[in-house]
């Protein structure tokens, strides 16, 4: 059993402990792009450190981001407060190992024989 976590697995206080205490090697991070960004009024929204200019047009734009819609980029966001709110020390190391959940799941290697 794996447990996908998005933006609004970040909403309120008790979603994040249940993330606190989630074990390393069941976890998944995804952005559930266009929906699920991390909001203002969310209680893990305090520890994102990464924010992209954003604009209200619903055309793409290299240089901009949607206002109010979630995007892949935002995934550096979840990744961000999981992290955070699980004193991860190694960001870049917690991030690889919650890829090669994605990786064993998706694409488990072929059985010999």
């Amino acid at each position: 059993l794996y447990i996908g976590v998005n933006g609004c697995s970040l909403k309120t206080e008790e979603n994040l402990e249940v993330v606190r205490w989630l074990p390393t090697e069941r976890i998944m991070l995804e952005t559930d792009a266009p929906w699920c960004g991390i909001r203002a009024s969310h209680a893990g929204h305090g520890h994102v450190a990464t924010t992209w200019p954003a604009k209200a047009n619903k055309k793409h734009s290299p240089e901009f981001t949607v206002k109010g819609r979630c995007e892949p980029c935002h995934m550096t966001q979840v990744l961000e407060v999981v992290c955070a709110v699980r004193g991860e020390a190694d960001p870049v190391a917690f991030r690889d190992a919650v890829t090669r959940n994605t990786v064993d799941l998706f694409f488990p290697p072929e059985s010999e024989g």
